[in-house]
């Protein structure tokens, strides 16, 4: 495994890695839906989750390069540990607005006949835990595959 791919840049890893979990995403989507799913393509939640999957692609690639106790490999695991908790949290504070909205429409009277579509569209688009896991999974293995470097 001399090849060059394991000399590739730590930025071209990452954005690999964000452009494959969106391949990805496009792919699992495509399948369960049973026609093109487009859309997913700009959609950082989903399975897999592409924040999880960038942020562990660098904490894995910066750990293999620069060493465990490095300051960098530090930083990137207090940067990942805390965009994957507010990613899990948010899910919960988003999912409570959604229905407190939904019920602020609702009660509405003369809000007219588009009053629910309206709330419908409130809707967030939240990340699940699996979302997560499925993204940090993704993520790891893709910077083990194509970070490693080589020699």
């Amino acid at each position: 495994m001399g090849t060059g791919a394991q000399n590739w840049p730590a930025w071209l890893v990452i954005a690999g890695c964000g452009m494959g979990t969106q391949l990805a995403k496009l792919l699992v989507y495509s399948l369960t839906e049973r026609r093109l799913a487009l859309g997913v393509l700009g959609q950082n939640y989903g399975v897999p989750s592409f924040s999880a999957s960038v942020l562990s692609c660098l904490l894995v690639l910066v750990s293999l390069r620069q060493g465990w106790h490095s300051a960098q490999a530090g930083f990137a695991l207090v940067f990942a540990v805390i965009a994957v908790h507010d990613t899990i949290k948010l899910r919960m504070a988003a999912s409570r607005q959604r229905q407190v909205v939904f019920r602020l429409v609702e009660s509405l009277e003369d809000a007219g006949p588009f009053h629910l579509r309206v709330a419908d569209y409130l809707d967030p688009r939240t990340h699940h835990p699996a979302h997560v896991v499925a993204g940090v999974l993704f993520g790891s293995l893709f910077a083990l595959a194509f970070g490693l470097p080589s020699g």
